[in-house]
């Protein structure tokens, strides 16, 4: 990745969030304002999880051998201090809305998974939306996983645990394990994006779900692919909601939809059977 493309890629990010995403964010919060209730379709109350590994874990679980896709984050744990500032203003809008439509699924006890949790920004928010729950963040950098793991300890947040791991090849101890399973703006950087959905439903308990934010809308897909191709550390490649359904389907996962977020952005949806 050159210093070039990245500076037009981050350049890129932050003027559509000025220009697009943050204007239509206003129009969804005005519309939330009315009381136009704009979240994920009805949800029957089911108890959480509570803690699991935060209450043994005290600090990251690191991997102690390679594997075969260390070679894509090379680039992430060189630049681990600055990502968070490179995505922060596009990410944080994209995010909290995601918060506001995903509130059904975020109960005070539920156990959660980020799966390609970064520097932890968006798993410090869940967090604290489940106070009797936790939230485990994993990702193949290690240099994300220990920012992240400093970050959250010090907002005083220890219902969280972080795990250094190739999402495609999730830690067995994790199996069955999760309420909910989410990422964003990950999905595209990873390389197996079939054995991530398996190793994800893997994961999760009986009628879990996963929640996938990303672009997906064909029009943005095609605008955006070359330009993350040129400055997009690690990307692999974007999926449209049909392709998400395909994807998701392919691994066992039912009742799959598309949610739109933000111009260019939003959910994939999918439950694991009861």
């Amino acid at each position: 990745m050159s210093e070039a493309a990245s500076g037009v890629l981050a350049a890129s990010m932050w003027s559509w969030a000025a220009l697009v995403s943050d204007p239509a964010r206003a129009t969804r919060q005005a519309a939330r304002a009315r009381g136009e209730a704009l979240v994920v379709d009805a949800i029957p109350p089911t108890p959480g999880g509570g803690p699991l590994l935060s209450r043994t874990q005290r600090g990251p679980r690191l991997l102690d051998a390679p594997t075969k896709n260390d070679g894509l984050v090379e680039e992430f744990d060189r630049l681990a201090e600055a990502y968070d500032f490179y995505v922060r203003p596009f990410s944080v809008p994209l995010f909290s809305e995601a918060l506001d439509m995903l509130a059904p699924l975020l109960t005070p006890d539920a156990r959660v998974l980020d799966a390609g949790c970064g520097p932890g920004r968006e798993l410090r928010a869940v967090a604290r939306r489940v106070p009797d729950g936790e939230v485990v963040g994993v990702d193949l950098a290690a240099g994300m996983v220990v920012g992240a793991h400093r970050a959250a300890w010090a907002a005083g947040l220890d219902n969280t645990a972080f795990v250094q791991s190739d999402v495609g090849d999730l830690p067995r101890d994790l199996d069955g394990a999760f309420d909910l399973v989410y990422n964003c703006l990950a999905h595209h950087h990873y390389p197996d994006p079939a054995a991530a959905a398996a190793g994800i439903r893997r994961c999760l308990r009986p009628g879990g779900h996963y929640a996938i934010i990303d672009p997906g809308p064909s029009w943005f897909v095609g605008l955006a692919s070359a330009l993350s191709l040129a400055g997009d550390p690690g990307w692999i490649g974007f999926h449209t909601p049909e392709q998400f359904r395909v994807l998701l389907e392919g691994a066992g996962f039912v009742d799959v939809r598309w949610y739109d977020l933000l111009p260019g952005f939003g959910i994939a949806l999918a439950r694991v059977p009861d």
